[in-house]
């Protein structure tokens, strides 16, 4: 069957998770809020009773990442949550004396640990990826590694494997990402997979089936989803044949029919299953040497959320965010709209706390919905995707859409840090045009203003990015995971333009490497490790992504450490290890910087410090 999506509605990304807005509207926020309190009593959460180190370490290898340079020092003294002195031994031991920290503990690391600051996540989606991982992980992750044999074969045999729900309940899941799937051969031509109504209907017709595509632009039913969510929303036979011909539920407007549809049951379940899937974002993030995470598209909702959380639960992680608005009209409503900006200070880095606003141009481009100025290689034709804003008269673009440009002016003249979504190259020329304008010759440096994937990046952008001062945040994985399908089904030849790291690096610009949690797993070293290598881990010859792109070791650990903490405005005080800043710290098995390139993903997380206080011992 040829890809049947059209591209139609509001691209989708996990901010926009066409679910949340269902739990939102629903009184999920309140249920949640209240599942909190029903487990009571139980002690708040009182880190002012954890203890802080005080140490001295040596030995090993210390890299402080000072200045955003790699140079090893002999010693690292830490006391009351912060760094006292970093160099040489001797030193140390007199600065942390003279501090009135004589009682120090001496920690010698073995020979190759290797002590890092924390790593830093620029870019997540924490409660979004919460609300649905109790579902089916349909991904197509065994870890942080791609899985072997994902397929519709792997797919259908584990929902032929499910049991059936109880109380005539749903087969829910999530991450099915066809685009990882073999290629089909179709006329000739080298296609995506695809998975249809009849796929489904073949591996389970007794229960309804719904399952979110890792894209979030497509949920895949069965029939008897489908006459469920005919009834549900009284749809018409028109509408239900639209489904039928499609294959699938297409954009927000119709995967919210899905969602409608789930039995209220399950949708209570996403309650009870909130705090503790929280919890485990969390501790993988702990447990892969993760300080920092930025929520890059938070609703108020979502950071109540959090803030719940964490009024039970220990801070392991240091959240930050970026609020999501959609047009000019909510930034300046003057009820829940866009309040003037105000810097950061270190008390805020204990809370959850808003660094930026961020806005999403397009989708994405595994899902076929990143905004392109050339159609897509592969099916369906005619297919440039979407622009989630009106731009002019632009070609392939909705009028009736929130206009790009004043949305963009409206942030920037509150004073606020933006982040904006593009992925697609047309998505990316836009963006840059409206920024140029919304500007008006001030530098995107000031406020540190990033475009998020950056994805497709043509040497003109590149250069006019440097010249504005917009610094990109590379979603690398499109390279390691998808790069192969970009090279051989999607794009083709314009797949030399994915994540160009090492290009923007010569131009002058900071870059950052992002999970984009859930769309790829957790995991700084292995985004590392992506940058530095840029294999395509789906190619049979494990062939590399334009090479020039490559990244040495020091600059991608700079990327994760230094330059992350930068974009995200809280490098005064952690992304280095220099005196009078926090003790965020990881100890790690082997130096990421010594060890073979293929081999940096899989290095043991021995120890993470968050404030000096230990959140993580392996």
């Amino acid at each position: 069957m040829a890809h049947q999506h059209h591209c139609q509605g509001c691209a989708q990304c996990a901010c926009h998770n066409p679910y949340w807005d269902v739990f939102k509207n629903n009184d999920g926020v309140e249920a949640f809020l209240r599942q909190l309190k029903a487990t009571l009593p139980r002690a708040q959460n009182l880190e002012h009773l954890m203890p802080a180190t005080t140490a001295i370490y040596t030995g090993g290898c210390i890299r402080p990442m000072i200045n955003g340079q790699c140079d090893p020092v002999e010693a690292l003294g830490i006391a009351k949550g912060k760094v006292v002195a970093v160099g040489a031994l001797a030193a140390v031991k007199q600065a942390m004396i003279a501090q009135g920290c004589a009682n120090y503990e001496l920690v010698t690391l073995e020979n190759g640990q290797t002590l890092l600051p924390g790593l830093i996540e620029p870019h997540v989606h924490i409660v979004p990826t919460a609300m649905t991982m109790s579902w089916l992980d349909l991904s197509p992750f065994h870890g942080q590694n791609l899985m072997s044999g994902y397929s519709i074969d792997y797919i259908n045999k584990i929902l032929s494997g499910s049991k059936k729900p109880v109380n005539n309940g749903w087969i829910l899941g999530v991450g099915v990402d066809p685009a990882l799937m073999p290629f089909v051969d179709s006329d000739g031509a080298s296609q995506l997979c695809q998975i249809d109504i009849a796929t489904l209907d073949a591996a389970r017709p007794d229960t309804p089936v719904f399952l979110i595509s890792a894209s979030l632009h497509t949920a895949y039913i069965n029939s008897k989803a489908l006459a469920l969510i005919k009834a549900a929303n009284e749809l018409s036979d028109d509408k239900v044949n639209e489904i039928i011909h499609q294959g699938a539920l297409q954009e927000a407007t119709q995967m919210g029919w899905g969602i409608k549809a789930i039995p209220e049951f399950q949708k209570l379940e996403v309650v009870t299953h909130l705090e503790s899937n929280i919890r485990e974002i969390f501790t993988t993030a702990s447990q892969r040497g993760v300080t920092t995470m930025f929520e890059a598209g938070m609703q108020p909702s979502m950071v109540d959320m959090l803030k719940a959380y964490r009024t039970y639960n220990p801070h392991n992680v240091r959240v930050g965010y970026a609020r999501v608005f959609e047009s000019a009209e909510q930034v300046n409503n003057d009820k829940n709209g866009l309040s003037a900006y105000t810097p950061l200070q270190e008390e805020d880095l204990s809370t959850v706390f808003q660094a930026a606003v961020k806005l999403v141009s397009d989708g994405s481009n595994q899902g076929l919905t990143g905004f392109q100025l050339d159609e897509y290689v592969c099916n369906p034709q005619d297919n440039f995707g979407i622009l989630n804003f009106s731009y002019g008269d632009a070609p392939h673009t909705d009028p009736t859409k929130p206009d790009f440009q004043t949305t963009v002016s409206a942030v920037i003249d509150k004073g606020w840090p933006l982040l904006i979504h593009a992925n697609g190259d047309q998505a990316v020329n836009y963006t840059i045009n409206v920024y140029e304008t919304a500007l008006n010759g001030q530098s995107g440096l000031d406020k540190r203003h990033r475009i998020e994937h950056c994805s497709l990046l043509t040497d003109d952008n590149a250069k006019r990015m440097t010249k504005l001062g917009l610094s990109p945040s590379f979603l690398i994985g499109h390279v390691g995971y998808w790069g192969y399908a970009f090279d051989e089904v999607i794009f083709k030849e314009k797949a030399q333009l994915l994540d160009r790291c090492q290009t923007m690096l010569e131009l002058g610009a900071r870059i950052t490497l992002h999970s984009d949690l859930s769309v790829t797993p957790l995991g700084p070293l292995r985004m590392m490790e992506q940058a530095v290598t840029r294999v395509m881990e789906q190619s049979p010859t494990q062939a590399v992504l334009n090479e020039r792109e490559v990244l040495t070791k020091e600059q991608a650990l700079r990327a994760i450490t230094y330059d992350a903490a930068w974009q995200c405005h809280i490098d005064q005080w952690v992304g280095s290890l220099e005196p009078g800043k926090l003790a965020d710290f990881v100890i790690l098995a082997k130096d990421p910087v010594a060890v073979e390139s293929n081999l940096i993903r899989d290095i043991p997380v021995l120890q993470t410090w968050v404030a000096g206080k230990l959140r993580y011992h392996s």
